[in-house]
């Protein structure tokens, strides 16, 4: 469930606050700060992203996709060693020259 945050009028008593809520969709997140806290207008309704350590165990597979690309990397410079020793001696020539 997302997290869903906006700038409400909740009358002249309470003025404008920023308020939040969970709920799947936009409009789902409406209806509830008109139920619950009595919005009256709802304000710049935008969904909260959560930040996630790039690390983290369970769901997150950017370790995985790093992973798959240096696999991929490896296999092409394998398959195409010739290339890859060209671009080897160009780079190292040109540090020891430049």
């Amino acid at each position: 469930m997302a997290r869903w945050t906006a700038k409400c009028w909740l009358g002249s008593a309470s003025g404008y606050q920023n308020l939040e809520v969970q709920s799947n969709t936009a409009h789902g997140a409406k209806e509830q700060l008109q139920r619950i806290y009595g919005a009256e207008q709802i304000i710049n309704l935008r969904q909260v992203n959560e930040s996630k350590p790039s690390f983290s165990s369970g769901d997150d597979n950017s370790f995985g996709g790093i992973f798959v690309a240096f696999l991929i990397v490896i296999a092409l410079a394998i398959t195409y060693w010739p290339i890859t020793l060209a671009i080897a001696a160009l780079f190292i020539i040109y540090k020891i020259f430049v």
